[in-house]
């Protein structure tokens, strides 16, 4: 087995761990619909990022399929992105912004030596502070997405129509 596999295989199964012991499954609605909204937009700009080669994964799941690192962007992001929004669930905008920026800044401080000394991710036309600023800004958009679910959810949800 390989440094990279085994990398993988250990994320794999940490995030599992986190899945199932840290998440507060009292909002399972919401987090599902994080997850799915994540994995999505993951799916559609890493592979654009892939696509436009400013990353290689040169050992990747499904690499004759796909060009970007599916483990991550499907499952790995997803699960983090559900325990931030989970975290600032009753937060205010300054502890929204504080966690985003610990939450992008804790993943570019693994991201970096990952691509420094394994054959997981490789910059290209990209560097650390480009992934630092978009995993950010990522992690704050899917709050806002929540948010507008959770309205939406409350503005449409509660309505009974009336049927003549």
């Amino acid at each position: 087995m390989s440094t990279e596999q085994a990398i993988a295989i250990i994320s794999a199964g940490i995030t599992l761990l986190l899945l199932i012991f840290a998440v507060d499954w009292r909002y399972f609605r919401d987090w599902i619909v994080v997850f799915l909204f994540k994995g999505l937009l993951d799916i559609i700009w890493g592979g654009a990022v892939a696509q436009l080669k400013m990353i290689t994964y040169p050992v990747r799941l499904f690499a004759q399929v796909y060009d970007s690192s599916l483990l991550f962007e499907v499952w790995v992001f997803p699960v983090l992105c559900i325990l931030y929004n989970q975290i600032t669930r009753e937060k205010g905008l300054w502890a929204i912004l504080g966690y985003a920026v610990l939450f992008g800044g804790g993943i570019t401080a693994l991201e970096y030596p990952l691509e420094k000394y394994t054959a997981l991710i490789t910059y290209v036309k990209w560097t650390w502070v480009t992934s630092f600023y978009t995993l950010t800004f990522t992690f704050l958009f899917s709050r806002v997405f929540i948010a507008f679910y959770r309205w939406g959810c409350r503005y449409f949800g509660g309505r009974e129509t009336e049927v003549r």
